[in-house]
């Protein structure tokens, strides 16, 4: 709905813009026609006449110019909107893909090998139950995002510790990583709890994605007076000045070398942006020392 008001938009500019040059032709049309038949006659009124046209001309030319860049602008936006819902397609055929084929391997492995050891059946039935628990994952962000627009309409707002929904989402998440949790016992922050659990679960897979196995991630509070401010800190690649300006757009990835050919679509972040901003707060990207990324958090006492 958003996409297609800015598409109406440019293209209203568009015709308002062609609207105005061929009236102003028109326009001047008439002016010239009316300056010939005073040729002859008044010297000071032509004069005016000159310098008022002049005026409108010059008018007419910054319209123009203005409007042509406002277009231009527009059109280079819908062809990197165009380039990143493609590379977004790509992405999320490949991210659909792999557990898909995973779990079918893992499946027919279990079908037409006999006489496995149980402990070979347990591992292929947790794979299958890993690669679904994925695949369910991708497919409730999308879902997510389709939904923006209703956020306001679906959020239950109640008192939520944080302490405990950080430990419920580190509970169930693999232990490739060092989570620690020093988020204080009584924060209590008023918001939507699914919505909440969605926020900190992408910045912990972001964390991760781009953090080395066996390395800290940190969840605490930074002190402040009339905000709670909380902060998200590991120990990976960092992220680039840059880079910071655009990693909450829709769809975008970073294009460092390092980052390629990680999974992902490009949805987390912004998904994150958008949540913190219907609960009336906002999120920075700061760097960590001596490497790595912190996610500020900044929500309203």
């Amino acid at each position: 709905m958003v996409e297609s008001f800015r598409k109406n938009k440019t293209l209203f500019i568009f015709y308002l813009l062609i609207t105005y040059v061929i009236l102003q032709f028109l326009w001047w049309g008439y002016h010239i026609s009316s300056l010939t038949e005073q040729l002859n006659s008044n010297e000071d009124y032509i004069s005016r006449r000159l310098t008022m046209i002049a005026g409108e001309g010059t008018v007419f030319i910054i319209i123009i110019c203005l409007g042509a860049f406002y277009v231009i602008r527009s059109y280079y936006k819908e062809i990197n909107l165009a380039i990143k819902e493609k590379n977004f397609a790509l992405s999320v055929t490949h991210e659909l893909k792999t557990p898909i084929a995973s779990s079918k391997l893992f499946a027919e492995t279990l079908l037409q090998r006999k006489g496995l050891e149980p402990s070979q059946i347990t591992s292929s039935l947790e794979k299958i139950i890993q690669e679904q628990n994925r695949l369910n994952e991708l497919v409730e962000k999308i879902l997510l995002v389709s939904t923006l627009d209703e956020m306001h309409n679906d959020m239950h707002l109640k008192p939520i510790s944080i302490h405990l929904l950080i430990d419920q989402i580190i509970e169930n998440t693999s232990n490739s990583h060092k989570l620690i949790n020093s988020i204080p016992k009584d924060l209590i922050v008023n918001g939507d709890d699914f919505y909440f659990i969605s926020l900190f679960q992408n910045l912990l897979d972001n964390a991760q994605k781009y953090s080395p196995d066996g390395s800290e991630i940190n969840f605490y509070l930074k002190e402040n007076p009339i905000k709670n401010i909380i902060c998200i800190s590991d120990q990976g690649i960092g992220i680039s000045d840059k880079e910071k300006s655009k990693i909450f757009d829709r769809f975008y990835r970073l294009e460092d070398e390092e980052t390629r050919n990680s999974k992902g679509t490009g949805l987390g972040l912004f998904l994150v942006d958008q949540i913190i901003k219907i609960h009336g707060g906002k999120i920075y990207c700061k760097d960590n020392s001596p490497k790595g990324a912190i996610f500020e958090i900044h929500l309203k006492k």
